[in-house]
């Protein structure tokens, strides 16, 4: 991974007092965190830009509760673009983490909540604060039994998430989403 990265995202708090001087080179660094990141995902392989996700999520849960409403979208759409190149097993162990972490990029959680892959799906949509009603109906309209399982199984429902629940669902979806 990019030292440029590491450094830019490690002072991010430093950066977002700086007036407007600060914020152009801001701009500048992200454009350039974002090349950076496109040449990677072009010339690595698979397992490197799992390494890569991994890293960012690192950097990420070091500073959450810290990024401005910007970090937050650039770490989103970061996220957002290395999930969609990596094989399942590392969406799946991205997600199992990504659920447990307050205040998740909301984009890649709505991505991997929808994904197709229960065991990439499962955690989040079990777990996740960052997943809004849309996200949650969305997934219980279109996905199968163990996604809508998995929903049922979320701490909080609300009234429009049960209601497709008790619709679409088994009779196992029925009995969680009951209890």
């Amino acid at each position: 991974m990019p030292r440029d990265f590491v450094s830019q995202t490690g002072h991010a708090e430093n950066r977002r007092n700086r007036g407007s001087v600060g914020e152009q080179k801001g701009a500048t660094a992200h454009q350039s965190l974002i090349d950076e990141l496109e040449n990677a995902i072009l010339h690595k392989n698979i397992g490197s830009r799992a390494e890569i996700l991994r890293q960012i999520t690192d950097l990420f849960v070091t500073g959450s509760g810290h990024f401005s409403s910007e970090q937050m979208s650039l770490f989103d759409d970061v996220m957002s673009r290395l999930v969609s190149e990596i094989e399942t097993s590392a969406r799946a162990a991205f997600g199992e983490r990504l659920a447990t972490i307050a205040g998740a990029p909301p984009k890649v959680s709505r991505v991997l909540a929808l994904d197709d892959a229960i065991e990439v799906a499962g955690p989040v949509l079990r777990r996740s604060e960052s997943l809004d009603d849309d996200t949650l109906i969305t997934g219980a309209k279109t996905k199968g039994q163990e996604h809508l399982l998995a929903i049922s199984q979320r701490k909080e429902l609300s009234e429009d998430v049960t209601d497709v629940l008790v619709e679409r669902g088994n009779q196992k979806v029925v009995i969680s989403t009951a209890s």
